[in-house]
């Protein structure tokens, strides 16, 4: 047999008497392997001084660049269980005695995300402890140097291995964790949108939501834009945050929904114009609110002020600014009563007629009132703006110089326009 010495490593290994019992005597390890052994055989007797080699690589860990990570965010036991599981799992790889799986480096990478570690931090672990193995398994075959990039070329493909297999499972378990809270927010989000929190739980979904539970807050209705490639706001969530405006959305059938608490209540003339700019649909906006607990009727004030702009428009409506249309918003069944009570005769014309019709006192309403502005908006003569505005009122029963008469025409041309044919 043939005797083999480790040189002492520059750490203090904190078990000294087991290390003493495993054979590191004075930090000096000694490993004994027949005459003419292969790396393999060298790698199966290291494994009898795992537990002394586990103390060194903690060690090691807890005194290296990323020490901080690995002293307070897992307890000692985890750490020394998942060092000795990895270094002993390495070894019996190099000693022919393979996981395919690599269940204790996915176990690691598994550990180390769902307690926040930096991936760096734990790559750099897999690096220690290649250099460890590396260091013992060169030590103990300095008189058969010509194993030496066998040695090497093994020990550092099985850590590549490893630390390659952690970090997939790092990967994965912070995709799940990612997942997991997504769903948590929308949870919650979906609980405050839909008025069944218990306020009780206010304070929780509040923390989870990272919201205020008393500020000034938003929710926003937006409808997606036809054709449109990208779902409603998508990113504005990040230029919201660099106004100091947190915002949560979720996606509704065809609508996308947001939630937005303002740190303060004078950004809210810069919310409303951002929101304006962004919008690819109609969008409709609540009036401000104290709580997340109001949240409910937040939602239906922006549903209603999204359902008061015309089809097909983009821009955004808050809630409050326009009675009429808001009025309708209401109810639109009703809406269609008006309409078809007032402008019966005229739906029942044939199409060209029909449109011709409404578009001109449609434009007449939108330019106040004006002969001249409603013929040189629709290209006509006067006379024949002036011809077919008569025309409806014989139609309708209803003058428009009688301010009432021209009211009811009025709510029943947006009703038209907002609702159109049911």
């Amino acid at each position: 047999m043939r005797e083999f010495r480790v040189p002492p490593r520059r750490v203090v290994l904190a078990h000294s008497d087991r290390a003493r019992a495993d054979g590191y005597h004075r930090g000096v390890s000694t490993i004994t392997a027949p005459s003419g052994a292969s790396p393999a055989e060298f790698a199966r007797l290291l494994v009898d001084d795992v537990e002394a080699l586990t103390d060194e690589l903690v060690e090691c860990i807890l005194t290296g660049e990323h020490a901080y990570a690995e002293s307070t965010l897992i307890t000692p036991d985890e750490l020394r269980e998942a060092v000795h599981a990895n270094l002993d799992s390495v070894l019996r790889q190099l000693g022919g005695d393979p996981d395919e799986d690599l269940h204790a480096a996915r176990a690691t990478g598994r550990l180390k995300a769902e307690y926040g570690f930096p991936l760096a931090a734990l790559l750099h672990a897999y690096r220690l402890a290649g250099r460890l193995v590396w260091d013992h398994m060169r030590a103990a075959c300095t008189d058969h140097p010509e194993l030496l990039p066998d040695i090497g070329g093994d020990v550092w493909r099985i850590i590549d291995d490893y630390s390659t297999a952690a970090a997939e499972e790092y990967g994965r378990a912070v995709a799940d964790r990612t997942t997991r809270h997504a769903e948590l927010l929308r949870v919650e989000l979906r609980a405050l949108l839909d008025g069944v929190l218990e306020p009780g739980r206010l304070h929780a979904a509040a923390q989870t939501l990272q919201l205020p539970v008393t500020g000034t807050f938003l929710v926003v209705c937006a409808e997606a834009g036809a054709g449109a490639a990208d779902e409603p706001y998508a990113g504005v969530d990040r230029r919201l945050r660099d106004r100091l405006v947190a915002s949560h959305w979720m996606s509704d059938v065809q609508t996308r929904i947001g939630l937005l608490s303002l740190s303060t209540p004078h950004l809210l003339p810069q919310v409303l114009e951002l929101l304006r700019t962004e919008a690819s649909g109609r969008v409709g906006i609540s009036a401000p609110f104290a709580t997340p607990l109001e949240a409910r009727d937040g939602l239906r004030q922006a549903e209603l002020a999204m359902a008061s702009l015309v089809p097909g428009a983009a821009t955004t409506e808050t809630y409050g600014r326009s009675a009429l249309p808001l009025a309708l918003a209401h109810s639109p069944a009703a809406a269609r009563e008006l309409r078809d009570a007032v402008l019966g005769p005229v739906l029942a014309l044939p199409e060209a007629d029909r449109e011709a019709l409404i578009g001109t006192v449609r434009a007449w309403f939108d330019c106040g009132g004006s002969l001249v502005a409603t013929a040189e908006q629709l290209h006509y003569h006067r006379n024949t703006i002036n011809h077919r505005l008569r025309r409806i009122e014989q139609l309708t029963g209803r003058d428009r110089s009688d301010p009432r008469a021209a009211a009811e025409l009025y709510a029943a041309v947006l009703a038209d326009r907002l609702f159109g044919p049911e």
